[in-house]
């Protein structure tokens, strides 16, 4: 007997004891018991995090996981991705694939969660305290209906006008904040869940698309390990880019799954397209992308009636057109403000040419990662930059023609990708950050894609020698191993980078030195810990890159007012107002100004002006109170500072809310406050000793006791306290 012959008997012999282990459940894995970490008391806030995130988590799992089996076992087995001569498995083969494949999902969703963990501890950065901290929309449900018909930026108020209308993501923080409030905590762990359910969608999506398991699964481990979705991941601020890929890739899963849809297949593709849209803008180029889908690439498109494929993509096209006539409604333009009306068009087809190249060296090439891309216009053909662009756009079109017959699936994801980042190529309506890499997170679903196919053609390429074929192989497979040490070093780098607002602009500064918003945000950062000499020096920068920028302006007047001059404070935000009239920060700060200077009527104008132009401003409407209670205006004060604390409930307007209450009588109303303040601010002094007084004039000697005492635990030099405490002492209490 040959040797062949003796390992074809012996592979037969092994299948076959395989197959009767398999019946008589020799091969049943014990059932494995929850995790050591879940049996371990926790704290209340982490347990709770977890516990909100794991029921979320389950119930998205459910959408994507469920795409993932049901077409695999009546998915066409081909032989370029199988051995040849296994293109008819035996039943108990099959099943052991079929075992495989229930795993892939969970190791891709479980592995995604492993490389951004670190990014649970890191805090709000960037635009996160802006938009979830200050922004009173995410705070209460009485706003829902400006989240649904106004802008993300419309509680700045008359300044806030902007292009963006993305209400999910403004609900999303909505019930973020119900859940987990001020912890930062939840919301990144809500980000890493829905990048997690992405990478499980593109699995699913791409073994749909090519009808290629291989394909899936290195398009899923790129875009898993891809350095060039940290930003998305690790800022909070991205979750917009989050929830758009996700739905927006699941609403083409389900339109691809059945070859003809039937009602609740429409119902469910139309709930994930406007969700998408929703989400974010681009997510509208669905309905094109669908039409050439159905026309070009979908499984026996030469034989389907044109009125059949019409009736698959009618109702995406006209979910589109309704999304773009409400978007007109609601903002008056589908474009309304021209964020750099400076640039004439001609720069920006050029610059979007130059934005092409760019971006295309972030997708092959992730090496310079940075916050905030500096961008400057293209003012010429023969920029190398405008060059490049203008040779991949030709390269991509020869592309798609080549391939729109011969690989079909290959000409759609260039299609994908062109059709996806089209709508952040026009530098005029974007805003100061041009380039930026979360744009690229949609558009590198087809990116992963070609690459997992390519991937796939390589290691099946049929070569005259074996020993060539192993040697590429080998060559593959370090390659695979290589690129993965690394994204997920550099994934991992990443996340520290994004922890805090000092290290982020720090970072991004070595990259960008000529950002003056990055270099505006450091001195900020500086101002809040009071190093104004650092503040002003970061800010004077940031004035030489920007000179017109009312917020460099704003900021430099309160680091030059906290320094004592005062004069060039008043030009400062004088020169800010001028430059943004209708932004409420120069007016009650330039107010705060006039006030010091004892100029009161002008600074009550600037108070009256900042809260006319942003109602929902919680800082303006508090500096307006305070004045108005200096004025002896208690009514009109009172109900300032109500609103303050309706939008923000802050401590110094409770506080100066009790101050109100005591002296227009109400003395209960300011005993209550005080209580919950002392409750909730346990370290703040000024409350306990303002309830210590009322409790002592109300004859509860014992009870203001022990306020008085807490007193002295944070300030151990308060006279007040110490010398109520000699005078309770001398009462016997």
């Amino acid at each position: 007997m040959s040797l062949c012959e003796k390992a074809c008997n012996t592979r037969e012999h092994d299948f076959s004891c395989a197959v009767n282990a398999a019946k008589s459940g020799g091969f049943r894995p014990p059932r494995a018991g929850p995790p050591a970490f879940w049996q371990k008391p926790q704290r209340f806030a982490v347990h709770r995090c977890f516990h909100i995130a794991r029921q979320a988590s389950a119930a998205l799992c459910v959408v994507c996981f469920s795409t993932t089996l049901p077409y695999t076992r009546t998915m066409s087995t081909t032989k370029e991705i199988l051995p040849a001569g296994w293109t008819d498995l035996p039943a108990a083969d099959k099943s052991g694939t079929d075992k495989r494949e229930q795993w892939i999902a969970p190791f891709f969703f479980l592995a995604s969660l492993a490389c951004y963990v670190n990014t649970l501890f890191n805090s709000f950065v960037y635009d996160d305290e802006l938009q979830i901290l200050a922004n009173p929309y995410v705070k209460s449900w009485h706003y829902l209906p400006q989240i649904f018909t106004t802008t993300v930026w419309s509680f700045i108020g008359a300044a806030g006008d902007s292009n963006y209308y993305r209400p999910l993501m403004t609900f999303t923080y909505l019930l973020l904040w119900k859940a987990f409030g001020d912890l930062p905590f939840g919301y990144h762990l809500f980000n890493i869940l829905l990048n997690a359910l992405v990478v499980v969608a593109v699995y699913s999506a791409g073994k749909q698309l090519f009808k290629s398991q291989p394909t899936a699964l290195v398009a899923a481990l790129l875009f898993a390990l891809h350095p060039v979705h940290t930003e998305t991941v690790n800022w909070i601020a991205a979750v917009p880019d989050l929830e758009a890929t996700l739905l927006f890739v699941a609403a083409f899963l389900i339109y691809t799954r059945l070859s003809i849809l039937d009602r609740k297949s429409h119902a469910a593709v139309m709930a994930c397209y406007v969700g998408a849209m929703m989400a974010k803008e681009p997510a509208l180029l669905l309905a094109p992308l669908l039409v050439y889908y159905e026309h070009f690439v979908r499984d026996g498109h030469q034989q389907t009636p044109f009125r059949t494929k019409i009736r698959q993509y009618a109702p995406a096209c006209l979910v589109g057109l309704s999304y773009l006539v409400l978007r007109g409604l609601l903002l008056g333009k589908l474009a309304p403000v021209s964020q750099h009306p400076q640039i004439t068009w001609r720069e920006a087809i050029y610059s979007a040419f130059a934005l092409i190249a760019s971006y295309a060296r972030l997708l092959f090439w992730p090496s310079r990662l940075s916050a905030f891309h500096t961008f400057h216009a293209s003012e010429s053909l023969r920029d190398p930059g405008v060059l490049a662009g203008i040779a991949m756009v030709l390269g991509c079109l020869a592309f798609l023609v080549y391939f729109y017959k011969r690989q079909p699936q290959l000409a759609f994801c260039v299609l994908w990708i062109g059709l996806t980042l089209g709508p952040v190529l026009n530098v005029r309506w974007m805003a100061a950050n041009v380039l930026t890499e979360r744009y690229l997170y949609l558009p590198s679903v087809a990116f992963c894609w070609l690459a997992g196919r390519i991937a796939q053609k390589a290691w099946d390429l049929r070569l005259e020698s074996q020993r060539g074929r192993a040697l590429l192989r080998v060559i593959l497979c370090a390659a695979a191993i290589v690129l993965a040490a690394l994204g997920t070093t550099r994934v991992w780098a990443r996340a520290r980078i994004w922890h805090d607002d000092m290290t982020l602009y720090r970072n991004t500064l070595e990259t960008d030195s000529d950002s003056y918003i990055m270099h505006m945000n450091m001195g900020v950062t500086y101002f809040a810990v009071g190093d104004f000499v650092a503040a002003e020096k970061e800010l004077q920068r940031a004035l030489e890159l920007k000179p017109d920028s009312a917020n460099v302006l704003n900021a430099l007047g309160c680091a030059y007012m906290e320094e004592g001059r005062l004069d060039e404070a008043a030009k400062t935000f004088q020169s800010a107002i001028a430059s943004k009239p209708r932004w409420t920060d120069p007016h009650f700060n330039y107010g705060r100004l006039l006030k010091k200077i004892g100029q009161n009527d002008a600074a009550l104008a600037e108070f009256r002006t900042a809260v006319e132009v942003a109602p929902l401003n919680s800082t303006a409407r508090l500096y307006l109170a305070q004045e108005l209670a200096e004025r002896g205006q208690d009514s009109e004060a009172e109900a300032e500072y109500r609103s303050s604390i309706q939008l923000s409930a802050s401590l110094m307007a409770r506080r100066n809310l009790a101050d109100i209450l005591l002296k227009t009588g109400r003395d209960n109303a300011a005993v209550a406050m005080l209580q919950q303040l002392a409750k909730e601010y346990p370290y703040d002094s000024t409350s306990h000793v303002k309830l210590g007084r009322l409790l002592e004039k109300e004859g509860k000697l014992a009870e203001a006791g022990r306020e008085y005492q807490a007193t002295l635990v944070t300030d151990p030099a308060n006279s007040e306290a110490q010398a109520a405490l000699r005078r309770l002492k001398s009462l016997g209490q």
